[in-house]
């Protein structure tokens, strides 16, 4: 599948152009969707004006603000931008003989995500990404892609339900291997964000991915979140699967927390933890030492959009800016004592707005990382040349990790 790594699919419906020009395009309001990986998308108007200084385009989401594009390049058969929700996404598109624009956006780290840009009155639903246009931007060779793997289950990602404090909690569990793995997707990811590591893992371990409320297909909830409520949640949901302790806890960034947490409340029930690329309670004094200008401007940018989201997502970031400012007390144990695995995204990019992307950030980070590990009983730290989500470009390394540290020889 094309969309593997992607961060976000825009997907946009011209509702005021008559033909793309070059340099301009028609003044007016343009709405679309924009969709994120996990299928969350928001209805949006694209506010396009020309002017003697060129063409400006603003996106306005209702609940988020404006964000202007900027380095918008228009040509009679192409259309490229770039714009910024909480780091720059360039987007290159290409315009095909019907009309339709087809074309790439790119994430810091080298993930793709895809763009449709249709005439007027075309059906959204109908339109589909010209998978060559799309390849051949992105410069990926058909040959390169790997094969179809063994699926999840063929209702993926809608698993099993169970009822927990109230809400009905969406899970798919896999493989029937004696040790249990459980995957905690980052903070406002489902559990699609673990599937190519999950068909790896099922193999080897039995393995559990699950959505929290208000992500993915589990049951809404208003609640505002916390830390204690989620290990909560998680503990009821195993234990009302039938899935035994004691687990493997495996966690993406700011869910490193929860898994945390979860260690605190139920120490007796964890094996192991596995954290990839993970955030911590502390980290805000790293970043303000490193470049405070930076990471006010950064931190502020990315408050305003993340918690702004709908659902789960929202309330979930909500949380975790809290704990991040320490406007709300963490209380976690610092080193755990189980044996804990680190691992650091080390891959530089220098393109970035975020300073944390470049050489110097990226050091940092993971000297932030050394050092915690550095004052575990019982923890290993590497650091591998991968985007945050090591998990999506070499499930392979996770699985290595952990067959290295809890697999019985």
């Amino acid at each position: 599948m094309i969309y593997k790594k992607s961060l976000i699919i825009a997907v946009i419906l011209v509702s005021s152009i008559s033909e793309i020009c070059s340099q301009t395009i028609e003044d007016g309001d343009w709405v679309g969707k924009i969709i994120h990986m996990t299928g969350r998308y928001m209805n949006a108007v694209y506010d396009v004006q020309n002017t003697n200084e060129g063409v400006e385009i603003s996106l306005k989401v209702s609940g988020y603000g404006s964000f202007e594009f900027r380095d918008i390049r228009v040509t009679p058969d192409s259309l490229f931008f770039v714009w910024t929700p909480s780091f720059d996404l360039p987007c290159t598109l290409a315009r095909l003989p019907d009309g339709v624009y087809h074309g790439v956006c790119e994430d810091p780290w080298g993930g793709f995500g895809a763009a449709i840009m249709a005439p007027p009155g075309s059906d959204i639903d109908a339109l589909e990404l010209h998978e060559p246009t799309f390849m051949s931007i992105a410069g990926i060779n058909p040959d390169d892609l790997e094969p179809e793997i063994v699926s999840l289950g063929e209702s993926y990602p809608v698993g099993n339900r169970v009822e927990v404090n109230g809400l009905t909690i969406n899970y798919v569990e896999a493989g029937d291997q004696q040790k249990t793995v459980v995957l905690i997707a980052g903070i406002g990811d489902n559990l699609t964000s673990w599937e190519l590591l999950h068909q790896r893992l099922a193999s080897q371990f039995r393995v559990i991915a699950y959505d929290r409320p208000g992500l993915g297909v589990s049951q809404k909830s208003d609640m505002p979140r916390a830390l204690s409520q989620m290990a909560n949640q998680l503990n009821r949901l195993l234990h009302s699967a039938g899935v035994p302790p004691p687990y493997i806890l495996i966690a993406h960034a700011g869910a490193s927390l929860i898994a945390r947490q979860y260690t605190d409340q139920y120490p007796e029930e964890v094996e192991g933890l596995v954290f990839i690329d993970p955030h911590h309670e502390q980290q805000a004094g790293v970043w303000e030492s490193f470049d405070e200008e930076a990471w006010t401007s950064y931190w502020t940018r990315l408050k305003r959009f993340q918690s702004a989201l709908s659902g789960g997502s929202g309330l979930e970031f909500q949380m975790y800016a809290s704990l991040i400012d320490q406007e709300t007390e963490a209380s976690l144990s610092d080193a755990p004592s189980v044996p804990t695995v680190v691992l650091t995204a080390g891959r530089v990019n220098e393109n970035s707005s975020w300073v944390g992307h470049s050489k110097e950030g990226r050091k940092a980070w993971a000297e932030f990382h050394a050092s915690w590990v550095d004052r575990m009983p019982n923890g290993t730290h590497k650091i591998l040349d991968y985007s945050s989500y090591i998990h999506h470009e070499s499930p392979e390394s996770i699985l290595e990790v952990i067959q290295s540290l809890f697999t019985e020889k």
